[in-house]
């Protein structure tokens, strides 16, 4: 009896560890995605490099989910965690002791290959520390961590001047400091599955709409991720409005998902896609007609576009999930990782093409475009398929935005939805 009672103490402060380290590594990878596009301006860099900027954030991003498992099976968790988070936090550092383009744009890819290793390590580790009876509670616990320190790390980017040190060092500080609690916790070394071959033309015979919603929702967020900030900034006089533009997408972002998601288990969800992607077109329209400075009004716009268009990737994951094989959850969740990853990664440049031509209000002529897009491909599909069987559909899971989470999460879902079947 004794030894079992500490073997369930030791996994519950496993399971603080960890969450611990999902909070700082958030709040790290939050205050950077503000600290870049601005501080790219306030340096004089252009909105295309800008753009690149974001860019070769997913880029980076999605290569560290192709390659780094082989290296986390090779040396171990605890090795590869201290290894790119040392590359991550000295890399956030060079950002401020070297402002050139060039070097930027390299370090931009860097530290997005290193967070997805940094997020697969907690990731994976905390899926090897959950049992059927509380997995369902610890993802949920993962999904609050995961936002609560994207919401921490913009709200600190109002601390400070943006091209301060000190902004760049506390971002560096929450990377380093991630690794104590892993360094701390215990257990047995989880595995890290290989990444999936992608078939991407089979899973949109699959499901046309959620791995066109995939890409879509890759196009317009990273778009967003990249260049809302300068947005905010540019309707701003400090950096506190900056700061509560940001949080308040991504706390509209959170909060949503789980009324909509629950919402779209009890209809076609293609109606849901649609749906919430008309509303993200009609918030963005908002932006385009009210040129007023950033105030509460527009701040609350904000959060009601976060709301709907930070919702559409879950969505679309789950409508694919409804269609396709249930023991290939994990895989498939992987290829629409890599749909919106690559339009991720081709969002910034679209859309900074057009920022630079018609101004940085035309962030939002590009996301409604693209939702509207999708809310229309979506009525086609409706018209043409049947929908789903209820008793066919999975469960809407609510997922982090891509930067925050990584391929296996997945898996984690995959576990939960199975226990609720059972």
């Amino acid at each position: 009896m004794h030894d079992e009672r500490a073997g369930a103490d030791t996994s519950s402060a496993s399971l603080h560890y960890l969450l611990l380290a999902t909070v700082l590594l958030s709040l790290g990878s939050g205050l950077l995605n503000i600290l870049i596009p601005i501080g790219g301006e306030l340096a004089g860099f252009s909105v295309t490099l800008i753009g690149g900027l974001g860019t070769l954030y997913y880029v980076g991003f999605i290569a560290g989910c192709l390659l780094l498992p082989a290296l986390i099976s090779r040396v171990g968790h605890i090795r590869s965690f201290a290894a790119v988070a040392a590359i991550a936090a000295s890399g956030t550092l060079v950002f401020v002791l070297a402002v050139t383009p060039l070097t930027w744009l390299i370090l931009r890819a860097v530290v997005g290959f290193c967070f997805a290793g940094l997020f697969m390590v907690v990731e994976s580790w905390l899926n090897d520390q959950v049992g059927s009876e509380t997995r369902g509670r610890v993802f949920g616990l993962y999904m609050v961590a995961g936002w609560f320190g994207i919401v921490g790390g913009n709200l600190l980017f109002s601390v400070d001047s943006p091209t301060a040190f000190s902004l760049f060092a506390l971002a560096s500080i929450a990377i380093s400091v991630s690794l104590v609690p892993v360094a701390l916790t215990t257990g047995a070394v989880p595995t890290v599955p290989a990444p999936a071959g992608v078939h991407l033309v089979k899973l949109y015979r699959t499901a046309p709409v959620g791995l066109v919603g995939c890409l879509a929702a890759g196009l317009a967020n990273g778009a967003f991720w990249t260049f809302g900030p300068v947005f905010a900034q540019a309707r701003s006089d400090s950096s506190l409005g900056v700061s509560l533009f940001m949080s308040a997408a991504v706390l509209g972002g959170a909060l949503s998902q789980w009324p909509i998601g629950t919402l779209s288990d009890h209809l076609d969800r293609r109606w849901v896609i649609a749906g919430v992607s008309l509303v993200s077109a009609a918030t963005a329209s908002l932006f385009l007609l009210y040129r007023g400075p950033l105030d509460a009004m527009l701040i609350g716009v904000g959060a009601v576009w976060g709301a709907a268009a930070l919702t559409v990737y879950p969505l679309c994951t789950a409508h694919v999930n409804d269609r396709a094989d249930p023991g290939n959850f994990v895989k498939v969740s992987s290829r629409l990782l890599m749909a919106f990853g690559i339009g991720a990664a081709a969002g910034p440049l679209f859309a900074g093409v057009l920022i630079s031509k018609a101004g940085i209000a035309a962030l939002f002529v590009f996301t409604a475009a693209i939702h509207i897009v999708l809310a229309v491909f979506a009525v086609i599909r409706v018209r043409i398929l049947e929908p789903v069987a209820d008793e066919e559909r999975a469960t809407f899971a609510p997922l982090p935005p891509i930067g925050h989470g990584t391929q296996p999460i997945f898996e984690l879902q995959e576990n939960t939805q199975a226990e609720r079947d059972l």
